[in-house]
């Protein structure tokens, strides 16, 4: 049994009906012989049960005291069955993306349930060409998305043949469920240590507001340091405020190795290029969609803290980027961001960045109870409080490493691996990007009603990236 880190827990609590708090990834894979020997659900089936000793937190389920007023734990789910994770679709033969996209959209509207492992993953057939798609839904509670994106390397094989699998080294035991006995003993420990643990962590999130971090070194007074932006500086836009339950998805692909092209004439950075292209696709759909806020949005940078050998749970920090929207010039929008985004890093790297996510919910679990906590956001959620209260953020950016080799599975080629992150009550749009191979790949999340043709975003994204290699050519 393995308690849930606090950060992880919050994540759990969060959830609403009208918020999911599950990562995606959309695999397209194109068959080779080898598949033509089985069909692909059964041998997707095959692939898992092989191989899901070397994803622990897949047979790993919550269990919370019945008044949920203790810490949540991992257990091994003792009534684990595969086949409840895993399950069949079919588009209309030749299934288009759009299909595909519509399909992941309203799979992403749906909550995983509580009562099994935090995953899912659909097999959908029909695709255009004759390839199939496994469709991935993992909790973010069991896993940040660098995490998940590296579970294709787990499931998957660099050559079409395959490799041989060895058992695991220890066979798997199911635990007991914990008693009632032990839960409410838990929670008496967890209580008595609430005031310690909420005071030190208030200590560390008021540093980090403040833009120190407790352990800051001196810093020469020459130093350029990235300034903060304010909290509430974001401007409001469509895509900010309440959601609802409905979700659509955009899926494109761009070559990587045009992006890195880009990167290297500018001396800027994979990341940078990725923001420019957001920035633009973003300033063209609010363009069409009402007109240009009178300031730069404000983005939310995921920015990975894992360290080797750490595996387990999030391990993930922020940083927030002004996309300067109001620029119509494609290189000062790419400089500006270059220039920002040093500057963070510097910043980070002084001392200045901290891990503010962790510190916040430290802070949080410790000055409520797993019942408050949930019932506080289904009371802002149901009363789509976040259309009254300026946005913190206009909406997360996300950029992962993937495969950087060809994968296979059953003789079956992955082609593309779109990412998908969750969008949270007040910004309605999640943008991640991954590079696969040869191909960076652009998945997008929204609320459906704040977001209309979200198609456009993923199309301005391909088209900003033509237009700065046009400027190198």
């Amino acid at each position: 049994m393995i308690r849930v880190s606090n950060l992880d827990a919050a994540m759990l609590y969060a959830e609403t009906p009208e918020m999911p708090m599950h990562t995606m990834g959309v695999l397209i894979l194109e068959p080779g012989d080898v598949l033509d020997a089985g069909v692909p659900f059964e041998l997707a089936r095959k692939l898992f049960a092989e191989r899901i000793h070397l994803i622990p937190p897949f047979r790993r389920r919550m269990v919370q005291g019945p008044l949920q007023i203790g810490d949540p734990h991992w257990i091994e789910d003792p009534e684990f069955d595969l086949d409840k994770h895993l399950v069949r679709a079919s588009l209309p033969s030749p299934g288009s993306m759009q299909q595909l996209c519509e399909f992941v959209g309203e799979f992403a509207g749906r909550c995983l349930e509580r009562d099994r492992p935090l995953w899912n993953v659909a097999l959908v057939e029909g695709l255009e060409g004759g390839k199939f798609a496994l469709v991935m839904k993992i909790h973010h509670a069991a896993m940040d998305g660098g995490r998940s994106a590296a579970i294709a390397g787990e499931l998957m094989d660099t050559s079409p043949e395959g490799r041989v699998i060895p058992p695991p080294d220890e066979l798997w035991v199911p635990d007991r469920e914990p008693t009632i006995p032990w839960l409410a003993a838990d929670t008496l420990r967890t209580l008595a240590g609430k005031p310690r643990r909420a005071v030190s962590a208030a200590t560390k999130v008021a540093s980090a507001v403040r833009g120190k971090g407790s352990s800051e070194p001196a810093q020469p007074a020459t130093m350029e340091v990235a300034e903060k932006p304010p909290l509430f500086e974001a401007p409001p836009t469509p895509f900010n405020g309440a959601l609802t339950p409905n979700r659509s998805v955009s899926l494109v692909d761009v070559s990587f190795e045009g992006v890195k092209a880009i990167k290297r004439a500018f001396g800027t950075t994979v990341n940078d290029v990725v923001l420019a292209a957001c920035c633009a696709s973003l300033r063209s759909w609010l363009v069409a969609h009402g007109g240009l806020p009178d300031k730069p949005l404000v983005a939310t940078v995921p920015v990975s803290i894992r360290h080797d050998g750490d595996e387990e749970g999030n391990r993930v920090s922020v940083i927030r980027v002004h996309l300067p929207i109001q620029s119509d010039d494609p290189v000062e929008r790419l400089m500006a961001l270059n220039d920002e985004t040093t500057r963070q890093k510097s910043r980070r790297k002084n001392g200045g960045g901290g891990d503010i996510l962790n510190d916040f919910a430290d802070l949080v679990t410790n000055v409520t109870v797993p019942w408050m906590t949930t019932h506080l956001m289904g009371f802002y959620s149901s009363r789509h409080l976040a259309d009254r209260v300026p946005p913190l953020w206009n909406l997360i950016i996300s950029n992962i490493a993937g495969p950087p080799v060809p994968l296979y599975t059953s003789g079956a080629k992955l082609r593309q691996l779109f990412p998908l992150g969750p969008v949270q009550q007040g910004s309605g749009l999640n943008i991640t990007v991954m590079s696969v191979v040869d191909r960076l790949c652009f998945g997008a999340l929204a609320c459906t009603e704040m977001v209309p043709d979200l198609q456009d975003i993923g199309t301005g994204f391909v088209k900003e990236i033509e237009v700065l290699k046009a400027r190198i050519e």
